[in-house]
């Protein structure tokens, strides 16, 4: 039996189309709401973080990394979650690189690895972690401790293979980095200061040694053959083989914070004081040559990404150039706000306890 089709009425077709006149027109009003949106409205949904107090935030190539005490997340550059490793870790850390991430257990043994297509493992090591420091091509060094010895660090290849072992027997390892050329070095403290070790991945020799009798705090590459080496007090660079060529001294300000960026941009926040206030924030190039210089009267945080500057005090995030000129301006609720972590296109992620939330500056 065939059916006959209905026809609309003329009331039908009226009804039909205001409705697709009324769809229109609340395409368009987003479509404008979000051109016209003012400098610093939140434009994203917010990122679903675990609930654990202890939360540890690093930029990703396309997205975020999150430790907590309850594991690490990946989320994409839209807040979705893309994968998420259960885990239990009383001291969490986080280092991303590229598209790579590693979370850590600092004083447990468990080591989650993972990228931003969706791969995530875990792993357990033997030994107590003591760091953990990743580059973009997804190779690792991880520093631990070990019977016998004063730590070791093992760099692992992007499937996560044993690439080379170090022990220390004489100082105490407390940290470790790998230069674009899978050069290691390790820095270790003593009873007579501090030591920069320096290992190539094809001997089991020292590629050179850099001896200091201040205590050094964290050890960073800026480029194939520069590391740099942070002390309360100065910043050093040395080659590859351990030298110094060059000092830059504090002048009796204590270092508050710092940050260095992918391209090799140093970030020194300086104050008279320990805990901040007035404080000068400095930038330096690879090479040590100081780029800009920037008083900030209240800073909370700082996040460099490629050649920017994020700076935020109170309810203020200021975005800069390398050379500290002040390119935009948002107003921010700071209630709350654990972090601000510098994304691309101009764009800033506040982090607070259980959420995180995109803003354009």
């Amino acid at each position: 039996m065939t059916r006959k089709k209905r026809k609309l009425s003329r009331r039908g077709y009226l009804v039909l189309g205001l409705l697709i006149l009324a769809a229109l027109l609340f395409v368009l009003s987003l479509v404008l709401f979000r051109q016209d949106a003012p400098v610093g409205e939140i434009e994203t949904t917010p990122y679903a973080l675990d609930s654990s107090a202890q939360q540890r935030f690093a930029a990703m190539e396309g997205g975020l990394a999150v430790a907590s005490g309850e594991g690490l997340q990946l989320f994409d550059e839209f807040g979705g979650l893309i994968v998420r490793q259960t885990a239990t870790m009383s001291e969490p850390a986080v280092s991303a690189a590229g598209k790579f991430a590693a979370a850590c257990d600092v004083g447990g043994t468990t080591l989650i690895t993972a990228d931003i297509e969706g791969g995530i493992k875990e792993h357990e090591l033997t030994n107590a972690i003591i760091s953990a420091r990743l580059l973009p091509d997804g190779w690792l060094a991880v520093a631990t401790e070990s019977p016998g010895y004063k730590g070791m660090v093992t760099v692992y290849d992007e499937h996560f293979d044993v690439i080379y072992e170090w022990y220390s027997g004489e100082d105490y390892v407390l940290s470790a980095d790998l230069s674009e050329n899978h050069v290691l070095a390790v820095l270790c403290a003593g009873t007579g200061g501090s030591k920069v070790h320096l290992f190539a991945m094809n001997s089991e020799e020292e590629r050179g040694v850099f001896v200091a009798p201040d205590l050094l705090l964290d050890l960073r590459w800026v480029s194939g053959s520069r590391l740099a080496v942070l002390s309360d007090a100065r910043l050093l660079l040395l080659t590859d083989k351990g030298v110094q060529d060059f000092e830059y001294s504090f002048s009796g300000l204590h270092l508050y914070d710092y940050d260095v960026s992918d391209s090799g941009i140093f970030a020194l926040a300086l104050s008279a004081y320990r805990s901040g206030g007035n404080t000068t924030l400095i930038t330096l190039s690879a090479s040590g040559k100081v780029l800009g210089e920037h008083t900030v009267e209240k800073l909370t945080g700082i996040d460099l990404r490629g050649k920017q500057v994020l700076v935020r005090g109170g309810n203020q995030l200021t975005l800069f150039n390398q050379q500290l000129e002040e390119l935009r301006t948002a107003q921010i609720d700071g209630v709350g706000v654990q972090q601000a972590l510098l994304l691309k296109n101009g764009e800033a992620l506040l982090v607070y306890d259980y959420s995180a939330q995109a803003i354009t500056i």
